[in-house]
């Protein structure tokens, strides 16, 4: 910047300014598979707006895909959605220790508040998309980060750094007009496969819940999310949700309706997985916190592919599928639901087909 030539705000530098001055479906389907249950008496609601859909958009995501960020994000978040999850990667963030790079998640911050959309911003060690542990380079040469035999939070140089790394993040980025809710961690009390069974305590994850409380606006919310099994939940799963239902004010849950059994096939939900569904959403109204749909299959999760993209058409997900996996969380009272693929949708409708994009282009309109 030239000496003496006026200093130019971005909107969310503007809003941090203006702030820290001032304090000083849709859709009729009943069922999403030939197993899923007659559910009677399904809490039914109505939404109004478009807060009730929304999606997750990863950075990350599009360079796997060879998409341009920023060109992607403008472009569904033209499609209408009224909710977005963003993602900060500790990586991505923190390249040199001690060195904070907020250029790419501030961008995305000042981009959702241009168009209107709320923002879910996760925080911690464990963000959406693959590997989830988003270790920079600086803190994997120094740490065993890839220990899956106890906690990772364990290892006190790792807790003490992701504490720091969840206090800077939320400072910088309090203030975005459109930020309303912290995800704190991704998935934090399951070991699953997908992190090569890598895990945080329940101890661990209170304390980041705690530390996020202290330091969030009065109008934020602590969302945390969970897994559920396939073809039917396991214990796990239910001690997890009661964890985040004690500490949440919103509980998401991550709902995949075909996933590959290794080169078996596929799982799919049994009855019980939905019956396991509607407990945990009556259990949640109950108690006077939101249920999340955090993530809503909506791209082809195949056998030994990262992001699957040699095809048009998959077995594990279609426009199909996800309208009547929507109705049928939708049924069961949950809102919002946030839809996991719009990277995907985008790198379809660029290679010319707009299978994907229309379908949620109607889905939004209906």
């Amino acid at each position: 910047m030239k000496k003496n030539q006026p200093r130019q705000l971005t909107r969310r530098q503007f809003t941090n300014f203006s702030i820290s001055s001032f304090f000083g479906l849709m859709l009729s389907s009943a069922s999403v598979v030939a197993a899923a249950p007659q559910v009677k008496q399904l809490v039914k609601r109505t939404f109004r707006g478009r807060h009730w859909l929304g999606t997750t958009f990863s950075q990350l995501q599009c360079s796997y895909l060879g998409l341009n960020y920023q060109e992607t994000f403008r472009q569904i978040c033209n499609l209408g959605i009224g909710r977005v999850r963003l993602c900060s990667y500790w990586n991505e963030l923190e390249p040199s220790r001690n060195q904070f790079d907020f250029t790419k998640l501030d961008w995305l911050l000042d981009e959702s508040d241009r168009c209107g959309i709320e923002v879910v911003l996760t925080v911690g060690m464990k963000a959406p998309r693959w590997p989830e542990f988003h270790f920079p380079d600086w803190l994997k040469a120094e740490q065993d980060t890839e220990d899956n035999s106890k906690p990772l939070d364990s290892h006190p140089a790792i807790a003490d750094r992701t504490l720091q790394l969840v206090d800077r993040v939320v400072n910088h980025t309090r203030t975005a007009r459109g930020l309303r809710y912290w995800q704190v961690e991704n998935e934090p009390l399951t070991q699953l496969e997908i992190t090569a069974g890598r895990f945080l305590s329940p101890e661990f994850v209170h304390q980041e819940v705690t530390l996020v409380r202290r330091l969030a606006l009065p109008n934020q919310k602590i969302l945390l999310t969970n897994a559920i099994s396939l073809p039917s939940p396991l214990a796990e799963d239910d001690i997890a949700f009661q964890e985040s239902l004690a500490v949440a004010d919103a509980v998401g849950i991550n709902v995949y309706t075909r996933v590959p059994d290794g080169d078996l096939g596929y799982l799919e939900p049994q009855e019980d997985y939905w019956k396991k569904l509607q407990d945990w959403q009556q259990a949640l109204q109950q108690q006077g916190k939101e249920a999340w749909i955090a993530e809503a299959q909506a791209e082809p999760w195949e056998p030994n592919q990262l992001v699957a993209m040699d095809d048009i058409y998959y077995p594990s997900a279609s426009p199909e599928r996800m309208t009547e996996l929507i109705s049928m969380v939708r049924n069961l009272g949950y809102s919002p639901v946030l839809l996991w693929g719009s990277e995907y949708w985008h790198w379809h409708q660029k290679n010319g087909r707009s299978h994907w994009w229309q379908a949620i282009q109607s889905t939004i309109e209906a």
